[in-house]
């Protein structure tokens, strides 16, 4: 299923097909501003933008932006994990000799 929306929005972005991509482009744009809403998401942002990349050089540089943006939260983010909790800190401890007595009555 993946791979088939893979292939369409390949070929949406490869096709000649330039009032087909802004017809979806724009509104998905618009929805991913408005993704605060029900049924409405913030990942149709950066969906539309890849559409209207293709054509116009504005989209093009915020689509461009927001992948920049993205990919270095996600770094950031990726480089706290490690730097707040170390490895196996989530992890129960095997203390054997102390008795729990949270359940105790």
């Amino acid at each position: 299923m993946w791979q088939f929306f893979q292939r369409q929005f390949h070929a949406l972005k490869v096709g000649r097909r330039r009032w087909l991509r802004q017809s979806i482009g724009v509104p998905l744009v618009a929805g991913g501003l408005l993704g605060f809403l029900p049924v409405l998401g913030y990942w149709m942002l950066p969906l539309g933008l890849a559409l209207l990349a293709v054509d116009w050089p504005v989209a093009r540089r915020l689509y461009r932006r927001l992948i920049v943006w993205w990919g270095r939260r996600r770094r950031r983010a990726n480089d706290d994990v490690g730097a707040i909790s170390p490895p196996g800190a989530g992890l129960p401890r095997k203390d054997a000799g102390t008795p729990d007595t949270r359940n105790d009555p």
